[in-house]
């Protein structure tokens, strides 16, 4: 039996990145823990509750951890409820570490740090900041300022950090300043799960993909891009259309929700070879990057950039914009292009792929891959606990 518990705080559900991620952290700490969950639920993000358990049966044992749950119409109702069951979930689990997943949640730190207090086990709070920060990526929003004001500010009460990547570490400290740069903190990094995201056993052959394209209504098309994101400035999904329209001879999927404002782009450049899906389980996005002839990742800012590396890890090279951490980690793996708006450079290098050239370092790229492994990454977490 674990000598120690840690409780980790998540509001989003075990299909999105955060909560995968959530359950990957469970994966990184068991047996050495004793691990519990209290999610943070609401309508929006828990809308069905069997997808959620199929989600995360997927990644760990539902045996491994245990659940606790609280709910609230949204996250800005739950600032007010949530923070009672908060304590009396940490008072009843006595753990050794609250862990948050996300900054967001940074309004309840104090809240746990009260809490533990009760605890006799000397407990500490732990806050994985992940990306950048909302009121700097959208300064003029009056809802993204309250949300720092009100959410985010507190996160710096936390005793302890962690962060996915060198990049969010620096992000950090300038956002936060001293409080945030002087205090304890690791990175981490993330973890791709190499039981789904591999290499088939047997090469995806030309006739595979070709197969495979017209199986998902993309007939007489000579290759196939993939690009996984969320319609937000920073993914510069503007730029991946721009790609399309300059090669019209390629099919472009892009697995996210279509907005009204992506829809009139499409309508107005009339991008015939652009096909959305709004989500997919695992295994279906693992297909897709196995038969695609590429992964496009034009973001200009990303905390960490998992798709282009699981995409790699399933046997298909990607192409990125040189920035944030995304470089950081695909620098000397795979091609970067700057400025990260030049829709040109990314149609050469298709051009290059679609041709037969490999684009990938495969001796950088496995080096990458065995830093995203589950192994690597249960050192480094359990290294940040002790």
């Amino acid at each position: 039996m674990a000598s120690k518990k840690i409780l980790f705080v998540c509001d989003k559900n075990e299909c999105t990145s955060f909560g995968r991620l959530t359950l990957n952290l469970i994966k990184a700490v068991t047996p050495e823990f004793e691990a519990h969950v209290l999610w943070l639920k609401t309508p929006k993000f828990f809308p069905d509750a069997a997808k959620s358990a199929e989600g995360a049966a997927a990644v760990v044992s539902p045996d491994s951890y245990k659940s606790h749950e609280v709910w609230a119409k949204s996250l800005y109702t739950g600032f007010l409820s949530f923070r009672s069951p908060l304590k009396k979930t940490i008072r009843g689990v006595q753990p050794d570490v609250v862990f948050f997943i996300r900054p967001e949640l940074g309004f309840l730190v104090p809240v746990a740090k009260l809490a533990l207090k009760s605890c006799k086990n000397d407990g500490r709070t732990v806050m994985f900041v992940h990306d950048t920060f909302a009121e700097t990526l959208y300064p003029t929003s009056p809802k993204f300022i309250l949300l720092n004001l009100f959410y985010i500010r507190s996160c710096v009460k936390a005793n302890s950090f962690v962060y996915n990547s060198e990049w969010t570490r620096g992000e950090a400290a300038s956002y936060f300043g001293p409080k945030m740069s002087t205090a304890p903190g690791t990175v981490i990094g993330c973890p791709i799960d190499s039981d789904l995201f591999n290499k088939p056993e047997v090469p995806v052959s030309a006739d595979d993909k070709k197969a495979f394209r017209r199986k998902y209504g993309m007939r007489n098309f000579d290759g196939m891009c993939v690009n996984v994101s969320l319609d937000e400035p920073r993914k510069n999904i503007d730029t991946y259309f721009e790609i399309a329209a300059l090669r019209p001879d390629i099919a472009f999927v892009r697995v996210g929700k279509l907005s009204d404002r992506l829809r009139e782009i499409i309508n107005v450049k009339k991008l015939y070879n652009v096909y959305h899906f709004e989500r997919f389980n695992a295994d279906e996005l693992r297909d897709f990057y196995r038969h695609s002839d590429l992964m496009v990742y034009p973001s200009l800012l990303e905390g960490f950039g998992l798709p282009p590396i699981e995409s790699i890890a399933c046997g298909t090279p990607a192409l990125c914009a040189a920035t944030s951490a995304v470089k950081e980690n695909l620098q000397g793996v795979a091609p970067l292009i700057d400025p990260p708006t030049d829709a040109e450079a990314y149609a050469k290098v298709i051009d290059r792929v679609i041709a037969g050239e490999n684009v990938i370092d495969n001796a950088a790229a496995e080096k990458l891959l065995k830093y995203c492994s589950m192994e690597s990454f249960k050192e480094r977490v359990l290294s940040a606990l002790s």
